[in-house]
C-alpha cells in the first residue's frame, strides 16, 4: 500500500538515497528517487511507493556529471520558501562546499536528466558546475504546455510564484539572470510554444523591465504578457507576506505589443478630436490655406537652376524664427556667414549678399539687427567644412533636435550629399532612395519637420528657365523622393514672362488634404532680396 508522507519521511531519514529513475505517476523522467531500503519517492508529483508496492530496486548509475554535490532539502525561512517546493524544484542546501554552506539549483537537460548545478552563497555569489551548455530554463522539466507560463529571472523567484498558487501552475526561471534571457528563450522556443500564455515577472528595476521587453521581442507573437510587482521581484513580495500581490499581478499582466502597434480602443480620445489646422503657419496666405499649416513631416522644394529655391527657404526658415520657433539649416551649397547674411537682409530688407547693395550696409547696422533678431532665440547653422556625408548630416540633425530644440529644420540640396557619397553621380536613384529612407527615419524618429530643397531633371520640351511647368515626376534621380515626402512645393517661372522676377508656387503633393494646383504668386525684389506675395508692398 502508499505510504503516508510522514512515513515517508521516516525511510528516507532511515534509508539512503541511491538515484534517480523515471515517475510512473507523473512522467518525469528523472524525478523520482530510490532509496536502499527499496522504497521510491517522487520529488515533482510527491508519489510515493514502498518496495511491496511493485517498486524495483534499479541498481544502474544514474545519469549525471561526476562533478556534481550531493545536497539535502530544507525550507528556506528567511526567503519564505517551503520544503516542498524546494523538493518540487529540486533546490537543495549543502552545509560544507568550499568550507561554507551554499544552496543548490539542480538544473536538467532536455531530456530530464540533471546535467548542472547553480551554486549560490550567502553573499550572492554563483557558480555553476557540470554542463551548463545544456541546461534549460529552471524547472522546465515539470511542465509541459498548459494556459499560462510565468518566467521569472531567479529560481527563489520561481519557486515563489509556484509556491502562491500551490505549486500546480507551470513556473521557471532563467539560468543565468537577466543578461542570459534572450538566448536561453531562444533555445527553448518550441518548448514555449506549448504554453497559451507567457508571462514575463522580470525584476522591476531599469535592468529586469529592459531585458523584459527585448525577451517578448523574440518569443510567439500574441501570446506575451509583463507583469508588474509592488516590489523589486516576486520573492521579495513573498517575503513582505504579500503572495496575492504576485497572484493579482499575473492576472492583471499587461499584453506585450511591438511599438508602434496600438488596438483601436486605446486611443478612441485621439480619434474623437477633429483634425486641426497646424498653429504654425507659412508665410504665404494661400499656400498655408492649402496645406493647413506646417506641420512635421518632409516638405520637399523643388524648381529649375536659377528659380529661387534658395530664398523661398529663408523666407519660410525666417519667418518661423520671427515666430518663436527654434530653426535649424544645413546649406550644403553656402557658407555659414551667407546663411545669416541672407537671414539678416530679411530682417532689414537689403539685400546684402548683392554687391550692388551690400554697399548700402554698414558693418554696425548688420550687427545690430543681429542684436536684435538672434540672441535670445538663436537659428542654428551647421558648417559642412566641404564634407557632404548623409550619415554625418543625420547625427547633426538628431542634435540639432535634441541638443538645440530645433523643431524645424532646412536641407538644400540633396544633391550634395549624393555627389558626396560618390565623388561623382554614377548610379543616383539607387543613392537616393538611401538618402530618403534615412531622412525618414530620423523625421520619423524625432518628430519634426525637414523642408528638403531638391532640383528637377531636364524636362522634355520647354525648359523650367523659359517657364516650363514644374512637375512631381520630375523630381531629380529617383521616385522615393515623392513617395515619401508628405508635400511637395514646386517654384516656377511664369510661362509668358519667364525672364522678369515673379514666381509661382505650385503645391505638387499634400498628403494631408489632398490639395494641389496653384497656391500663390510671389515677386522677388532685388534691392530687397525679398521674395513675397505679389500684390504685397515692401
Amino acid at each position: 500500500m502508499s505510504l503516508t508522507l510522514e512515513a515517508n519521511a521516516q525511510n528516507r531519514e532511515e534509508s539512503e538515497k541511491l538515484h534517480h529513475i523515471p515517475c510512473e505517476e507523473c512522467g518525469s523522467k528523472d524525478n523520482a528517487a530510490v532509496y536502499s531500503d527499496g522504497h521510491t519517492y517522487c520529488f515533482g508529483c510527491t508519489a510515493t511507493k514502498s518496495a511491496e508496492d511493485g517498486a524495483e530496486l534499479q541498481t544502474q548509475t544514474p545519469k549525471r556529471p561526476m562533478d556534481l554535490i550531493d545536497g539535502y532539502y530544507s525550507a528556506l525561512p528567511v526567503r519564505g520558501i517551503t520544503e516542498e517546493t524546494c523538493r518540487k524544484f529540486d533546490y537543495q542546501i549543502t552545509d560544507n562546499y568550499n568550507r561554507r554552506p551554499q544552496q543548490i539549483a539542480n538544473y536538467r537537460d532536455s531530456e530530464g536528466v540533471v546535467v548542472a548545478q547553480k551554486i549560490r552563497d550567502a553573499e550572492k555569489n554563483f557558480s555553476i558546475l557540470g554542463d551548463a551548455k545544456r541546461m534549460t530554463l529552471f524547472g522546465q522539466h515539470l511542465w509541459n504546455g498548459g494556459r499560462k507560463l510565468v518566467i521569472t529571472e531567479g529560481e527563489l523567484d520561481a519557486m515563489s510564484v509556484s509556491q502562491v498558487q500551490g505549486n500546480k501552475w507551470p513556473t521557471v526561471s532563467l539560468a543565468q539572470g537577466a543578461t542570459s534571457g534572450k538566448k536561453a528563450l531562444i533555445a527553448a522556443w518550441e518548448w514555449l510554444d506549448q504554453f497559451e500564455e507567457i508571462i514575463l515577472m522580470f525584476d522591476q528595476d531599469e535592468v529586469g523591465q529592459k531585458a523584459a521587453l527585448e525577451c517578448a521581442e523574440l518569443l510567439p507573437v500574441g501570446k506575451v504578457k509583463i507583469a508588474k510587482l509592488p516590489h523589486k521581484d516576486a520573492n521579495l513580495c513573498l517575503q513582505k507576506g504579500e503572495g496575492k500581490a504576485i497572484i493579482d499581478a499575473i492576472w492583471q499582466a499587461k499584453e506585450w505589443r511591438p511599438d508602434g502597434i496600438f488596438s483601436s480602443h486605446s486611443f478612441i480620445d485621439e480619434i474623437c478630436e477633429p483634425t486641426l489646422n497646424s498653429t504654425v503657419a507659412y508665410p504665404y496666405p494661400k499656400l498655408n490655406d492649402m496645406t493647413r499649416g506646417i506641420r512635421t513631416g518632409l516638405v520637399t522644394i523643388c524648381a529649375g537652376t536659377g528659380a529661387g529655391k534658395s530664398t523661398f527657404v529663408k523666407e519660410i526658415a525666417y519667418d518661423l524664427h520671427k515666430n518663436g520657433h527654434t530653426v535649424g539649416m544645413i546649406m550644403l551649397e553656402e557658407s555659414k556667414a551667407i546663411t545669416m547674411q541672407s537671414l539678416i537682409g530679411i530682417f532689414l530688407e537689403r539685400n546684402i549678399i548683392s554687391p550692388k547693395e551690400s554697399g548700402t550696409v554698414t558693418k554696425e547696422l548688420i550687427k545690430d539687427a543681429y542684436w536684435e533678431n538672434f540672441t535670445e532665440n538663436q537659428v542654428h547653422v551647421y558648417d559642412t567644412k566641404g564634407v557632404a556625408d548623409i550619415d554625418i548630416v543625420v547625427k547633426r540633425i538628431q542634435y540639432m533636435v535634441r541638443g538645440m530644440g530645433c523643431k524645424y529644420l532646412f536641407l538644400d540640396p540633396i544633391s550634395v550629399l549624393v555627389a558626396g557619397i560618390t565623388g561623382q553621380v554614377t548610379d543616383e536613384r539607387r543613392l537616393i532612395d538611401s538618402i530618403i529612407v534615412k531622412l525618414r527615419n530620423v523625421i520619423q524618429e524625432l518628430d519634426i519637420c525637414l523642408f528638403l530643397v531638391s532640383h528637377l531633371s531636364r524636362p522634355v520640351g520647354k525648359g523650367h528657365e523659359d517657364g516650363g511647368k514644374v512637375k512631381i515626376s520630375e523630381l531629380r534621380g529617383s521616385s522615393s523622393i515623392a513617395m515619401l515626402s508628405d508635400f511637395c512645393i514646386g517654384l516656377q517661372k511664369m510661362e509668358d514672362s519667364p525672364m522678369d522676377d515673379t514666381r509661382e508656387i505650385v503645391l505638387l503633393k499634400n498628403r494631408f488634404t489632398g490639395e494641389v494646383g496653384n497656391a500663390d504668386t510671389l515677386e522677388y525684389n532685388r534691392a530687397t532680396g525679398r521674395l513675397i506675395e505679389a500684390d504685397s508692398r515692401f
